[in-house]
């Protein structure tokens, strides 16, 4: 019986795929299906999956089409009621499954839970949940905190991380758009706010578990590199395009005034090229992602 599809994407990930998944094995809930969607790897990954997990579903794709799409690819190929999506890199905690499971299944109003993600040393927070600010500003809550009580609690948060995240398939079904769940456009970064602001439009509730827990190895998607201070910028802008309330975009003119306007000049300083292509590809995108706000 499949009640759990997990989904893995991998790109030259031959370091930690097998932490990943041997954490997956030694659960004590059995009841889930495995599907490991590869972007290009050229590196060990695809010889270790085919020696020592042959039971796993291997889509390989012979280029990086990021992991939006990857995790569409998987999504399509599943049977469980429910869908984990797991980066990489991560390495779950002792009953992860079960109780994950528990705290998705609880309530049919809830569309997606997500654990409490650790760092590697197992002591300081990765993610408990993502906080939507006032000024359109997203953070992941408890960001490089020590873990303590306030982290301790179920809660129902704005959104939740992608690194490691159940979605319940119906809440899925009802925000797929083109035939797409997770919106290719974002390749990725801010991806788990877009999908996590569409559930909440559709009156699904995202739920924070502590009783799950893993670890994030490398956290990637924390780098502070200039490919990826470009998608954050372009990205943050198309969420808000897509998923704000009409009524509230005027305020958009008003934040970036006050508080993006500096940030942006900062930006154009420092990586004057990855500026110019965000802004281009922002303004390109605008029109598609306010077509997506209808459908």
């Amino acid at each position: 019986m499949t009640n759990i599809s997990i989904i893995i994407v991998t790109s030259d990930s031959g370091k930690y795929i097998e932490s990943c998944l041997d954490s997956i094995l030694s659960q004590d809930f059995k009841e889930y299906e495995i599907i490991v969607v590869d972007n290009g790897s050229k590196d060990s990954t695809i010889p270790i999956i085919r020696n020592k997990y042959s039971n796993i579903i291997l889509i390989e794709n012979l280029e990086n089409f990021g992991p939006c799409k990857a995790r569409n690819q998987g999504i399509n190929k599943t049977r469980g009621k429910f869908v984990l999506c797991l980066d990489h890199d991560v390495k779950l905690l002792s009953n992860f499954l079960t109780n994950i499971y528990k705290a998705v299944e609880s309530r049919n109003g809830i569309g997606a839970v997500g654990p409490k993600i650790l760092m590697s040393d197992g002591k300081i927070i990765y993610s408990a949940g993502i906080h939507f600010s006032y000024l359109w500003r997203f953070h992941d809550i408890g960001d490089a905190k020590i873990d303590m009580p306030e982290f301790w609690h179920k809660k129902y948060v704005a959104g939740v991380s992608a690194a490691a995240v159940i979605y319940r398939r119906e809440a899925l079904e009802t925000i797929k758009q083109d035939g797409e769940y997770f919106d290719e456009d974002f390749f990725y970064l801010f991806e788990d706010v877009d999908i996590s602001w569409r559930l909440q439009k559709m009156g699904w509730k995202i739920l924070y578990t502590p009783d799950a827990a893993c670890l994030h190895v490398s956290g990637k998607s924390r780098k502070k590199d200039k490919f990826s201070q470009y998608l954050s910028m372009r990205n943050r802008y198309l969420a808000i395009i897509k998923n704000e309330s009409l009524f509230s975009l005027p305020k958009l003119f008003v934040i970036f005034f006050i508080y993006d306007l500096w940030r942006n000049m900062l930006m154009f300083i420092t990586n004057a090229r990855y500026f110019l292509r965000a802004c281009y590809e922002t303004a390109k995108l605008s029109k598609k992602m306010l077509k997506k706000r209808f459908i």
